[in-house]
């Protein structure tokens, strides 16, 4: 043993280059076992999924993330990151996405604010293990509101106010007691009418939030109604003006001055106190403590709702930490793999055709289109349009599981009543009207997604059958141009299949005489079982019983309804055109 000392004793006399290369490589490895130590055990992932979250909350945002999470989960993901840049949502989308957060995400599932979650976003945030915020970012103001499109915001009584925040007072209040978050200060961001102040010890290891009574308890005086600590600074140069200036007379300016900046390099993410006492686990403060604790600022205004920007979310205990970019949300995990997992095109299609904007197009083009389709013959591009135009109207919602497939079959059956009515068998009106009422009922039903005891459906029926009424106005006033101007448009007669009899002169010019059962006429147009006749050079529209006739070929008259011929077939095309020569030829509908 001594012969192995004096041995390693002269191995470094002889090398001091390798002592000190040892002696900085065991300075070294304290200090990577203590980065590694650095994330706590409950956020520590090797391999993490994003999944963003865009735009308005709502259904198919909900459906797409239950989906999302199931492919990350097939991709061995052991955290999930819900990215969130969204002002607001449904209601309803958002209580799921919560329940779903908490219920059948995994455990390890983070709130990542890039730049903003306003409303909605902010109730989902809070749903999540941890919050963390992109510097410069904003989150808050989440009272529920209603609004129509093209109406804007309608006022809420009183009622009907608390009837919507009860809800979401519930969600963020469990989120508080799970997450370990201040429950008047979650409140906040709903509600209005509270009024709170952010207090730290005079030895600076402690924070708490106060409301008025307990503030008075505290300090024995009335608090004061402004901030103490400072004066909010003015918006940052690469802010959103225009979105700030919309900020400014509404919510309690909190100054995102102070937050750090993004840079292209990696830096460490900042990161709250780990060991801070839960805000719910301390006792109410009284007048016996007033000597430990000191007055920082009034964080939220009884008249104005909460929003907060990154250095305020971390010093409330609201967010984690600072990330920037993935390369930091990375280390902040100690990941080592990042999937991003964006919204599908169909999903993203899908919400496009769910606007009540393209609804009503696609509602006017399926009226517009069965109209002219049965005022002409055969199937051309217009039936094309309107059948195209119902399916994406119906099923589109029904594919994403936002309808119901028996709103197509009712709209089917209407349309195939109107139609039986009109062409096949004239019942006086009674099966129109009916296939009418299942018309609309099928349409109006297709935008209704809620209960209808609830505001949301109530707001939704609304809404369809507005959406429904403007498009049958829409729809007669394009019907009506079309018969004024489009008879003779060279591209409505390209639309339009024609049909062409033998070659021969153009029809006689229409007489006055009308036609009579018994007559006897050709039909200019092939009848299925609609289309048109000539009876002595004059044209009439005209319908079988049923029967398919081709152009050219004789028919009888059997009765006159109106405007409408019934017809039945009497001899082929070939014996009607040497028998009728004059009323043959290519004719238009």
């Amino acid at each position: 043993m001594e012969r192995m000392q004096l041995s390693h004793r002269s191995w470094v006399r002889c090398n001091p280059l390798r002592l000190i290369l040892c002696l900085l490589a065991l300075t070294e490895l304290p200090a990577t076992a203590r980065a590694a130590q650095a994330v706590p055990a409950e956020r520590q992932a090797s391999h993490i999924a994003v999944l963003p979250v865009r735009g308005a909350i709502d259904d198919i945002t909900a459906l797409s993330l239950e989906r999302r999470v199931e492919v990350a989960r097939q991709r061995g993901a052991t955290a999930i990151v819900i990215e969130i840049d969204t002002p607001g949502g449904d209601l309803v989308a958002t209580l799921r996405i919560c329940h779903m957060i908490k219920q059948e995400f995994p455990p390890n599932t983070v709130a990542w604010i890039h730049p903003r979650a306003f409303s909605a976003g902010t109730i989902i945030a809070l749903a999540a293990r941890e919050i963390v915020v992109s510097p410069g970012s904003s989150f808050g103001d989440a009272a529920p509101i209603q609004a129509i499109p093209g109406a804007g915001l309608i006022p809420l009584p009183p009622t009907e106010r608390a009837k919507l925040e009860a809800p979401l007072i519930a969600e963020v209040v469990d989120s508080a007691r799970a997450r370990g978050y201040d429950e008047h200060l979650v409140t906040a961001f709903v509600r209005l009418g509270t009024a709170l102040w952010l207090i730290r010890s005079v030895e600076g290891d402690r924070t708490a939030i106060v409301d008025e009574e307990e503030y008075r308890d505290l300090f024995g005086e009335a608090p004061p109604k402004a901030a103490l600590a400072d004066v909010p600074d003015a918006p940052r140069a690469d802010a959103d003006e225009s979105l700030v200036q919309q900020l400014l007379p509404m919510f309690t300016q909190r100054s995102p001055s102070s937050a750090p900046q993004a840079s292209g390099q990696v830096e460490k993410p900042q990161e709250a106190d780990p060991d801070a006492e839960p805000r719910l686990s301390r006792a109410r403060l009284t007048a016996s403590e007033r000597a430990n604790w000191k007055v920082v600022e009034q964080v939220a205004r009884p008249d104005q709702l909460l929003v907060v920007y990154p250095r305020e979310a971390s010093e409330l205990g609201l967010a984690r930490g600072v990330i920037a970019n993935d390369a930091q949300l990375a280390q902040w995990f100690g990941a080592t793999t990042i999937d991003r997992l964006e919204e599908s095109w169909s999903e993203s299609l899908a919400r496009f055709l769910v606007s009540w904007p393209v609804r009503i197009a696609l509602i006017v083009l399926m009226l517009v289109g069965f109209v002219i389709e049965g005022l002409t013959p055969g199937f051309g591009f217009f039936g094309s349009v309107a059948a195209v135009s119902l399916l994406l109207l119906v099923g589109a919602p029904a594919l994403v599981g936002l309808a119901e497939w028996w709103e197509l079959i009712a709209v089917l059956i209407g349309l195939a009543l109107v139609a039986l009515d009109i062409i096949v068998i004239p019942t006086g009106g009674w099966v129109a009207v009916m296939g009418g009422a299942l018309l609309l009922g099928g349409l109006v039903s297709s935008f209704v997604t809620r209960d209808l005891s609830t505001a949301v459906g109530q707001q939704q029926l609304f809404l369809g059958i507005g959406s429904v009424l403007i498009s049958l106005f829409g729809s007669v006033a394009i019907l009506w141009f079309a018969a004024r101007s489009l008879p003779q448009s060279p591209l409505l007669r390209r639309a339009v299949l024609h049909s062409e009899a033998a070659a021969g002169s153009a029809p006689q010019r229409a007489s006055s005489k009308n036609p009579v059962a018994g007559d006897s006429a050709v039909a200019i147009t092939t009848l299925r079982p609609a289309g048109r006749i000539s009876v002595g050079g004059q044209l009439f529209d005209a319908c079988t019983a049923g029967e398919f006739v081709e152009a050219g070929s004789l028919v009888r008259v059997v009765r006159v309804r109106g405007a409408t011929v019934d017809v039945e077939p009497t001899m082929a095309p070939s014996m009607a055109t040497r028998q009728h020569p004059t009323n043959t030829g290519e004719t238009h509908s």
